[in-house]
């Protein structure tokens, strides 16, 4: 996927514009879940995400490949909410839809078990969202984005032996808090 970025990179500082739309489309899922896990909250994610991108614009044209674009998407996702969450605090704004979906809507075979499911995943979002940020960090990182702890590690600037703590913490805690559930 590195390749192909790169690629796509070289091709819109070349002058083509759509390979921005390509480099985009091969990483928004991933930028939505992320921002939508951060925040709780599908709104603010997209417009995170949408916040991200146009920076990611900006800056592609003098792009110098030191490490993946998405490691650098990761980091202005993280900052972007992070802000967003203090905004928030400051207008003590309460998110009425602290429950939403996650950003892929799913389709279900049978509506007892849709219902079932949407509980357990607001349980394990509310979970997931009351962890320390480090260990949320690194949780959803890992589980949600499926990055290996070395790329985790990278991305999060620390040892991988913090990584391995935070997430060992996190799964811990997770599974205290949603006991009743497994």
């Amino acid at each position: 996927m590195v390749e192909r970025e790169e690629e796509l990179i070289k091709e819109f500082q070349s002058g083509r514009t759509e390979a921005f739309d390509e480099l985009m489309i091969s990483l928004q899922s991933r930028a939505l879940n992320l921002a939508y896990y951060r925040t709780g909250n599908r709104d603010d994610a997209l417009d995170i995400v949408q916040e991200a991108f146009i920076r990611l614009y900006r800056v592609l044209s003098d792009w110098k490949p030191k490490a993946a674009v998405y490691t650098w998407l990761y980091r202005v996702i993280i900052n972007l909410s992070i802000d967003r969450g203090r905004k928030k605090k400051r207008w003590k704004q309460v998110s009425l839809d602290s429950c939403a979906p996650p950003p892929e809507k799913r389709k279900y075979h049978h509506p007892r078990q849709a219902v079932e499911d949407k509980e357990i995943g607001a349980e394990v979002a509310r979970a997931v969202a009351g962890l320390p940020d480090r260990q949320k960090s690194v949780f959803i990182l890992r589980h949600y984005n499926q990055m290996s702890l070395k790329e985790i590690a990278r991305v999060e600037k620390c040892s991988l032996g913090a990584v391995k703590a935070n997430l060992f913490h996190a799964v811990r805690k997770l599974r205290d808090k949603l006991k009743n559930y497994y």
